[in-house]
């Protein structure tokens, strides 16, 4: 079964999905973030190639010549996507296919809105048999 995890009370959204992202990597996962427009894929893809300022986090885009060589796959489009170790949700809902990783992982900001959009994603992975886990931030930074 799909391993579900949330990371509540993250105060930089973009840092912490680099920071997670690059821990999967170093463990040599697959990795896939899906994003909810192409707009949102542009900003990240400049992100992923500035940090960590001493290195670049490789991916493309799910269409790209070298997407089955890449270990990093970021789209906006869920049906390109194949099934790979980790899935990033960078959207506002479930991510379509999402029973096809091995996890999927929410990052949540500190923003009111974006806490209420997580707590409705979590409850329907309760809803559809899943048991998220969660990781508070904030009792981690101190």
């Amino acid at each position: 079964m799909t391993e579900i995890s949330f990371y509540f009370n993250v105060p930089n959204r973009e840092h912490a999905l680099c920071q997670l992202v690059s821990k999967a990597l170093a463990k040599r996962l697959s990795i896939n973030i899906l994003t909810s427009s192409q707009a949102a894929a542009s900003a990240l893809d400049g992100l992923l190639w500035e940090v960590p300022q001493t290195g670049f986090l490789p991916h493309c885009l799910a269409d790209d010549a070298i997407a089955a060589d890449t270990p990093i796959l970021l789209d906006y489009r869920p049906e390109l996507l194949p099934a790979r170790d980790i899935l990033f949700n960078w959207t506002n809902g479930l991510a379509p296919g999402f029973e096809r990783y091995q996890r999927v992982m929410e990052v949540v900001s500190l923003d009111d809105e974006a806490r209420t959009l997580a707590r409705e994603r979590w409850k329907a992975y309760v809803a559809q048999g899943f048991k998220p886990t969660s990781f508070d931030m904030m009792d981690r930074a101190g």
